[in-house]
């Protein structure tokens, strides 16, 4: 399965609303594989779709690395996952086709926040909401409903945000330079072992993929 490049901040895509998925197809399938893939290759917890981008509203989340991690218990949080009206257990990675936030309270400080699109910036301490009640569907159209208060609903506000051209620059707390954050990209961009590692994944461009969802 390709590793699709993810584009960096400033680029214009990152900036832009995306689309309903209508066609459900063996493409979208493979599309979302292809996205953990890249999620999984970049060491990241969630990516989505414009990341790559293809303005569809898809995103890919894992939360595993937190929970494995003791010393974030206080994140790790509450979740329900419903697959067509029945409570299942919640799969790793998750895919949410179309998602939208349908409740949401309790404004918090998520203080490790960050981005695939932004490598080398921390800047993290963003405002998000603490309970999010979300609904989605699956590649196959079933219907997802998820509820949580932990570090699943931070990242899950975080990866919807991209399908509004929203970025978490935009929800840190105090004033942020884009002149700094785009100098604090370029210098890891430039960094060699970086560079080398790159080249070493093979990236592809997702939007010169033949994807019969679109």
């Amino acid at each position: 399965m390709p590793v699709f490049k993810v584009l960096h901040f400033p680029h214009v895509l990152l900036r832009k609303p995306s689309t309903p998925v209508e066609k459900f197809t063996p493409g979208l399938k493979q599309f979302a594989a292809d996205m953990i893939e890249t999620m999984n290759a970049y060491e990241g917890i969630g990516l989505a779709a414009p990341q790559v981008g293809i303005l569809k509203r898809l995103i890919v989340v894992d939360v595993r690395p937190y929970f494995e991690n003791t010393s974030l218990k206080e994140w790790h949080g509450t979740y329900t996952y419903t697959l067509d009206g029945k409570n299942t257990e919640l799969p790793s990675p998750i895919i949410l086709v179309n998602p939208a936030i349908v409740s949401k309270t309790e404004e918090i400080t998520f203080p490790f926040d960050g981005c695939l699109s932004f490598p080398g910036v921390e800047r993290g301490q963003t405002t998000r909401w603490k309970n999010i009640v979300l609904e989605a569907k699956d590649v196959d159209g079933r219907k997802i409903r998820i509820e949580s208060d932990g570090i699943l609903s931070i990242c899950l506000q975080h990866e919807m945000d991209h399908l509004e051209g929203v970025l978490f620059i935009d929800r840190v707390q105090g004033k942020v330079s884009e002149d700094e954050v785009v100098a604090d990209i370029e210098d890891h961009d430039s960094d060699a072992s970086t560079r080398r590692r790159f080249k070493k994944m093979k990236l592809v461009d997702a939007r010169a993929q033949k994807l019969d969802f679109l």
